[in-house]
């Protein structure tokens, strides 16, 4: 017996901007000063995964840019970039957490640092240009929840 690789482990129903915030503290100010040193940028991102459904997954990117100089912060971004995820009934536990924590993030992180770039020019600033990120290698620190189990009823 083959084994049919032309099934789908997963579709991408929708992605989305989930919730997005962005701060420039000292603006207009920083814009007509004469900034000699290089800025510090820390990045941060965190990958969740939510059942939302029968076989159906939130997956969410959460990114965290912070640029900054001595004298302050330049700007402060938090994006939730997430999906919609349809998992195959058929799958298992190991290529469900694969799928939502790696390959998923994969997809939907080029949209997000775009998102970021054309954030931080739109804003006055040069673009901010994130990284590639290697989701293959990232460290998975939560299991997740692939059982698609229905809420008690509570009459």
């Amino acid at each position: 017996m083959t084994e049919n690789t032309n099934i789908k482990k997963f579709e991408i129903l929708n992605q989305f901007v989930k919730d997005l915030s962005f701060e420039a503290p000292n603006s207009p100010r920083i814009f007509f000063e004469k900034i000699e040193e290089k800025p510090n940028a820390e990045v941060g991102f965190d990958i969740k995964s939510a059942p939302a459904g029968e076989h159906l997954f939130e997956v969410n990117i959460h990114l965290t840019v912070k640029n900054s100089i001595k004298e302050g912060i330049l700007y402060f971004i938090e994006l939730s970039y997430s999906s919609m995820v349809a998992l195959n009934a058929e799958n298992n536990n190991e290529e469900n957490t694969n799928i939502l924590l790696k390959q998923v993030p994969a997809y939907l992180f080029p949209f997000a640092r775009s998102i970021v770039a054309d954030l931080t020019r739109e804003s006055g600033f040069p673009p901010f240009i994130l990284a590639p990120v290697d989701f293959s290698k990232v460290e998975v620190k939560q299991a997740v929840n692939t059982q698609n189990t229905a809420p008690a009823n509570k009459e």
